[in-house]
């Protein structure tokens, strides 16, 4: 597939719908922009919505260079690890558990909403890929709805728990979504969002400088799936903007999975590069930083859970 040849939309930034865009880079011919109003950083040309089935076509996961890269058989290689994560989500949402409901919005190919069924949730998913939702459907026997939440037809109050995980990035109508999350959530249900801390992170700041780029201009994640690159503040913007009240913050570190899949070169550049890269990636360095950063809320990963304002 080649990421480049969608058809194409331009669009004012959506936190604060200024035209006012700053092309910080252009990644695979999709530039990659910063609001000059607001500060959101956006694709300010990005696929249309109609693209979304072919772009979440089976490439999607299987090529590891926009989307996961054999995404069933990295379960099955690294599943100690998987569950792990997988556990550490059951405890974080376990003291909202109301009557057991819960709604994976982007559900995949299912793999965590397997786990919480067997941690005795009532589960259900939504994914718009028919070969993720397919295989959530007929692999695992879930309950799962291929296509969009506003679609879906679910009732008022319905769900305890909606967990959007890494999924508000990838979203053209994301306040729509938000407010038919609202209206499907109990009156102190909770909505768990996560998204990668991109392009302002100190990491991604740290390696812009040391490559003498401008910052914001190294290669952000999975473009053209991600059509926005968060940060703390502007997250938070977007889910108030959603009618969504933060209550609770965690910071979590991306990469656990991918550092095993595609480890880190380190015999790249020259002499004193090579060396920092050995220092940094093989002798621990940066798990040391991830696991401070995360402890002091700077990890690459935004977690956020949230109450709507009904």
């Amino acid at each position: 597939m080649n990421w480049s040849d969608f058809p194409r939309e331009t669009v004012k930034c959506m936190l604060c719908g200024h035209d006012e865009p700053e092309i910080l880079s252009v990644q695979r011919s999709w530039p990659v922009a910063r609001c000059s109003h607001c500060g959101f950083i956006y694709l300010s040309s990005r696929p249309v919505e109609s693209a979304l089935e072919e772009l979440y076509s089976s490439e999607y996961y299987d090529n590891a260079d926009v989307g996961y890269g054999g995404y069933v058989e990295n379960f099955n290689r690294y599943n100690s690890i998987f569950t792990k994560l997988f556990n550490r989500r059951a405890q974080d949402i376990e003291p909202f558990r109301g009557n057991n409901r819960l709604l994976e919005v982007g559900c995949a190919h299912g793999f965590l909403l397997d786990h919480l069924r067997a941690k005795k949730w009532e589960v259900k998913g939504l994914e718009v890929s028919p070969l993720a939702a397919g295989y959530a459907t007929e692999k695992l026997g879930l309950d799962v709805y291929c296509g969009k939440l506003e679609d879906a037809g679910y009732n008022d109050n319905a769900f305890d728990v909606v967990l959007l995980l890494d999924v508000l990035e990838h979203l053209h109508r994301p306040f729509e979504t938000l407010a038919e999350i609202g209206r499907i959530l109990t009156p102190n249900g909770v909505l768990v969002v996560q998204c990668p801390w991109e392009l302002t992170h100190w990491e991604e700041r740290a390696e812009a400088f040391l490559k003498k780029m401008k910052p914001c201009s190294i290669t952000p994640d999975a473009v053209p799936a991600h059509l926005y690159f968060f940060g703390p503040e502007t997250l938070e913007a977007f889910m108030k903007k959603g009618g969504f009240s933060t209550f609770r913050k965690q910071s979590g570190n991306y990469g656990a999975i991918r550092r095993h899949i595609k480890p880190p070169l380190v015999n790249k550049g020259h002499f004193y590069e090579r060396w920092a890269r050995f220092f940094y990636y093989r002798m621990g360095i940066q798990q040391l930083l991830y696991n401070s950063a995360r402890l002091i809320g700077k990890g690459n990963g935004l977690i956020r859970y949230a109450r709507f304002q009904k």
